[in-house]
């Protein structure tokens, strides 16, 4: 071991040195980065192992274990060696960002000439003014959901939600919101959407309540609760039970009836001013049949440009809570379900959050739209 630390040290110099003079030149002579940073991570690695390799016998398997990973992680030469790895990642990373936005923004570089124009801006047309009265049915139903089960009564929630306005109501004033709970339109919405979900996801944390379960509940008693408001023809088919013969045929059926009782939730999405654009992916035959065949399961897409709501449930997402007022999720999900369900096949869904412009200047983005993923699949 008295040899082992002068033989590391030069061992340590000779990997660096190899990895900075040569990772950096790629075939045609120029930088290649990314090759650059795997050679210093397997420098890193090779150092880690060399550690051990003096006086290491079977019966010291356990010892020596200990002693390269306090050597990796305590020595002096092991602290070095990881923070210069992770500061030059993080140095390559930067300059890596610094240079795709200079080539984007002068159209440098061999293979960006040969790409196609960038997309142009997608056009989100304004919200459609807001229904007041199924706003304020559809907070209704989303308390009604919570207190359903949650074990509290009606004016503890009152309380929680009332808290929370008294915290944040001046936050969004300032920031230039003008709250009129009387004439409710799509800020005002947001607003109360995010003090009530802020308090539900308060009142989980308080009570210790175990949030897989309560959120597959909630989901699917919101979601129910959402169809009776926005799409009432839906509830006709709920708790239906199935007694045919599942086939390939039959799935298919199913899945096209769901599907147009998707599209008119998502029209009255539009017309209500819940959201201001909607687009539903195609979905190829072939998927489909893989699906029907129970061969795959089949997943779809669906955007909501300028969900009234996304404001409050990426504000939500940033103070780490995981129970966010996307409506309409929760009403699509619901739908599926209505008519997949009795068939035995289960859907989920999430959200995502996009920018529908592009550009390489990460402090440029900014969401507006919100983008569904929905998965079926057989239970």
């Amino acid at each position: 071991n008295a040899l082992a630390s002068p033989l590391v040290s030069c061992l340590t110099l000779l990997l660096l040195g190899s990895s900075c003079s040569e990772a950096f030149v790629g075939d045609d002579g120029g930088i290649d980065r990314r090759t650059a940073i795997s050679r210093v991570i397997q420098s890193s690695a090779l150092i880690s192992a060399s550690l051990g390799v003096f006086d290491v016998k079977p019966s010291q398997a356990g010892e020596i274990g200990n002693k390269v990973n306090a050597a990796v992680t305590q020595s002096d030469l092991g602290i070095s060696v990881r923070r210069s790895i992770v500061r030059g990642a993080q140095i390559m990373d930067k300059l890596d960002g610094s240079w795709e936005k200079f080539s984007d923004d002068f159209g440098l570089g061999a293979e960006r000439s040969k790409r196609d124009a960038r997309p142009e801006e997608r056009e989100i047309p304004p919200l459609s003014p807001l229904d007041k009265e199924a706003a304020r049915a559809i907070l209704g139903a989303a308390k009604a959901s919570f207190l359903s089960i949650v074990p509290i009564g009606e004016d503890e929630l009152k309380r929680k939600i009332d808290k929370v306005d008294s915290l944040v109501r001046k936050s969004f004033e300032r920031a230039g919101l003008e709250l009129n709970e009387t004439e409710m339109d799509a800020e005002t919405f947001n607003y109360l959407a995010y003090t009530t979900f802020k308090a539900f996801n308060d009142i989980l944390v308080d009570k210790n309540i175990n949030f897989k379960k309560f959120r597959v509940a909630f989901e699917v008693e919101l979601g129910g609760r959402l169809c009776q408001i926005l799409l009432p023809k839906t509830s006709a088919i709920q708790n239906e039970t199935f007694t045919g013969t599942i086939d390939s045929d039959t799935l298919k059926n199913t899945l096209s009836a769901a599907l147009v009782d998707v599209d008119a939730l998502l029209s009255v999405l539009v017309s209500k001013g819940f959201v201001a654009a909607t687009e539903r992916a195609n979905i190829d035959q072939e998927k489909t049949n893989d699906w029907s065949d129970d061969l795959s399961d089949l997943q779809f897409s669906i955007s909501l440009d300028k969900d009234a709501t996304q404001n409050g449930q990426i504000l939500l997402g940033e103070q780490g809570f995981r129970l966010v007022p996307d409506f309409p999720r929760f009403a699509v999900t619901s739908v599926l379900r209505q008519y997949l369900s009795p068939v035995k096949e289960d859907v989920s869904s999430e959200e995502y959050y996009m920018d529908t412009s592009y550009s390489s200047d990460p402090d440029l983005f900014e969401v507006k739209q919100v983008l569904l993923n929905i998965v079926i699949e057989s239970l």
